[in-house]
């Protein structure tokens, strides 16, 4: 049997690794090792449902498979349709999170031949089996029981076995745990067995390893609360520190579990923190089974602060019981922490989870299919929806794309005004202007003259500086600097100079710093930003600025 694996992902980039389709081939491997050619095919969302019809029946498969999540599964829907209408003897099957969040809908599709929920090592391995002793699809198909890997450490590693050679790839995926110990409501995540299950660490070490020889520049850790045990997350960062100290880690982590230590261990590495706010409003998350307590979560993200750990929040509307003015409270709290970004979405009310079964009863009207947003609530019309996405469209812009964790604070201290009306304005202004530049916006809420061509330029500065040393970070190993040209319109060397000793009014770094347009060479170099003076009539600093 020649089976094709299909990983359909969002876009190219470093995220767009088939490990569900690895693990499961390396699992065929492993079992059927005789019987079964197993062919992993990377899909995107921007072909369209013919180009990848055709790609996969060029490859002259007996089976295609196909791991289907919220944001793939109407093209693979389309997909399997025309490979069953081309190739009637082609079997079908699905799995994957959609599936095993919708296991009814999907067969009620009618488009695939075996539906498989649930985790799918072992369970493909038993369906094949089935089939290679001439059972029926319809007969296996009523006795699938999905269940779960209770002991992950038999399932063999699609790196180590080199069903995936992670050099292919701009990034890799990095699984270390499934099930979650918590009980949000609008996540699938914990449903089914409760607790945590643990990759072995003698095997993550091995991975490790190898995605250190391979040269992996990035990697994306699948576990959605790292360090809900401490001790093994502290044990994590070290092997990490010791064994892949060149790679940057992307970890999911909970505000509650950071102490000193733990914080100064993410500082050790190359690594990036996402952490689930939600909401600043206890009452509002108390509807989702989660709490919080604004002064404790403000004050565990202290211990990162302090250790220089780089880390960003998420922040949900249309919450039930949440108001638009309740969310504009959250992202002042948020943006009031400082975070290195921050990421701002719709509430979805996804198929298998607990919201999926109350929402009629906090009265939430929602998209019936992907991506199950919700439209409206009882505290939260649609009109308010639609100025919470126009708002989080601007917050992307002005401060996550416009690198404004150095500035941001202060221009507002300048201002006196509170971050969601800044946010509120940039929004408007995208409305009249929308290529304009947030350097250009920025400068244009200070009122001085003198002043704004200050903040312009120091606007331009970390912004370029930013995006040059995410760009680094991702770069292969030993790859040359990447330079860009800037034209400021004040002195950046004298402006940083100035920062460095503390002076920070805008009226006094107007009065001291020449104003006088000026071009820059900028690059990153050991992780550091440089200066270059492009022209004869500049002295040559070469100096560092951090």
């Amino acid at each position: 049997m020649h089976l094709l694996l299909v990983a359909l992902h969002i876009e190219p980039g470093p995220r767009a690794v088939p490990l569900g389709p690895g693990m499961l081939a390396a699992a065929l491997k492993k079992h059927h090792p005789d019987h079964v050619q197993t062919t992993v095919v990377d899909l995107f969302l921007n072909q369209s449902a013919e180009a990848c019809a055709d790609a996969l029946l060029a490859l002259e498969p007996d089976a295609v498979g196909f791991s289907v999540y919220v944001w793939n599964r109407e093209l693979a829907l389309e997909i399997a349709g025309l490979l069953g209408e081309r190739r009637p003897d082609l079997l079908l099957l699905a799995g994957g999170a959609e599936v095993t969040a919708d296991p009814e809908g999907m067969k009620a599709e009618g488009v695939f031949d075996l539906v498989l929920p649930g985790e799918g090592e072992e369970l493909l391995v038993q369906v094949v089996g089935r089939l290679f002793q001439g059972h029926p699809p319809e007969a296996i198909q009523a006795d699938v029981q999905p269940a779960p890997v209770m002991d992950l450490g038999t399932l063999p590693s699609p790196f180590l076995d080199k069903t995936l050679d992670p050099s292919r790839y701009s990034g890799m995926l990095w699984e270390l745990s499934r099930g979650c110990p918590f009980k949000c409501d609008f996540c699938f995540e914990s449903r089914g067995v409760a607790g945590t299950r643990r990759i072995p660490m003698e095997r993550l070490e091995a991975e490790l390893a190898r995605f250190e020889a391979c040269g992996v520049s990035q990697v994306f850790v699948l576990d959605p609360t790292f360090n809900a045990e401490p001790e093994q997350a502290k044990a994590i960062l070290r092997l990490i520190a010791r064994v892949a100290p060149d790679i940057h880690f992307f970890f999911e982590i909970r505000s509650e579990f950071i102490d000193a230590e733990m914080a100064r261990l993410f500082a050790s590495v190359r690594c990036t923190l996402q952490i689930g706010l939600q909401s600043a409003h206890d009452a509002v998350l108390r509807h989702l089974s989660r709490r919080i307590q604004p002064r404790a979560f403000q004050a565990k993200l202290l211990h990162l602060h302090q250790a220089g750990a780089t880390y960003g929040l998420d922040l949900i509307y249309g919450l039930p019981g949440d108001t638009l003015q309740g969310f504009l409270d959250s992202l002042d709290f948020a943006l009031g922490l400082a975070p290195n970004h921050l990421d701002l979405f719709p509430l979805s009310v996804l198929p298998g989870t607990r919201l999926a079964e109350t929402a009629p009863s906090f009265g939430l009207e929602h998209l019936p299919r992907v991506p199950y947003t919700v439209l409206s609530s009882p505290t939260f019309s649609a009109t308010d929806m639609a100025e919470a996405a126009r708002l989080a469209r601007a917050c992307d812009r002005l401060y996550n794309e416009g690198k404004a964790v150095p500035w941001f604070g202060l221009l507002l201290g300048a201002l006196e005004m509170a971050p969601s009306e800044l946010i509120r304005r940039f929004a408007d202004r995208l409305e009249v202007h929308p290529c304009v530049t947030v350097a250009d916006f920025i400068a244009d809420q200070v009122e001085e003259p003198a002043q704004a061509s200050v903040v312009h330029s120091l606007v331009v500065w970390f912004t370029h500086v930013g995006e040059l040393t995410e760009a680094s970070a991702q770069a292969p190993a030993g790859a040359a600097p990447i330079q860009r040209r800037v034209i400021f319109r004040r002195d950046p060397e004298a402006l940083l100079d100035l920062l460095g000793q503390g002076i920070t009014e805008l009226e006094d770094l107007a009065c001291v710093v020449p104003e006088s347009p000026v071009e820059r060479l900028l690059s990153i170099q050991g992780g550091e930003p440089i200066i270059q003076r492009l022209h004869a009539s500049d002295a040559p600093s070469g100096a560092h600025h951090g």
